[in-house]
């Protein structure tokens, strides 16, 4: 087995334990099931604006908090749960981001009913980066391209941006 501690990564998840972890085991991973693409969808609108270490060290309180990130129990939040999630010290406790969230449920679910599954709504976006990021920004609540991209890497529907160096760095096959 090869240890952990010596291989190169990208910089960003050096000297953490939890950020080497999810860079070495969840990172560009593809990520199918409905309740598991809606959490990566909204911990990576949380980060926007804070480091990712900051949300993956708070992860298993925002799993406590929305639910287990599943959609159909999100969607159903009301005033009351979002002034609770605002007195949650576990979690980022920014109103527009958390409001947003219970939107998104509701969007998903939808999108479900038409699609089948989130997975097939992803997947059936244009192959083309930019295409992919407004689909996205236009289609959820609070998401920016920065966050649009950070999700698709993250939930491995384009190559994450690992370092050269990075022991799971893959180049890209030149264009023919």
């Amino acid at each position: 087995m090869t240890n952990v501690i010596t291989r190169q990564r990208c910089k960003w998840c050096e000297e953490d334990s939890q950020l080497i972890q999810y860079h070495d085991e969840e990172w560009g991973r593809q990520v199918t099931d409905n309740d598991a693409l809606f959490e990566a969808l909204t911990l990576e609108i949380f980060q926007a604006g804070l480091s990712w270490k900051t949300i993956l060290h708070k992860r298993e309180n925002f799993r406590a908090a929305f639910e287990g990130f599943k959609i159909d129990r999100v969607a159903d939040f009301d005033s009351e749960k979002v002034e609770k999630l605002l007195q949650d010290k576990g979690i980022v406790r920014h109103r527009r981001k958390i409001e947003s969230t219970i939107e998104n449920a509701k969007i998903a679910q939808e999108i479900i009913k038409r699609e089948g599954s989130l997975i097939s709504f992803f997947t059936s976006l244009s192959d083309e980066k930019a295409d992919k990021q407004k689909a996205i920004k236009t289609t959820f609540c609070h998401v920016g391209l920065t966050t649009a991209e950070s999700f698709l890497q993250a939930a491995g529907f384009s190559e994450p941006d690992h370092a050269p160096t990075c022991f799971l760095f893959k180049k890209k096959e030149a264009a023919e």
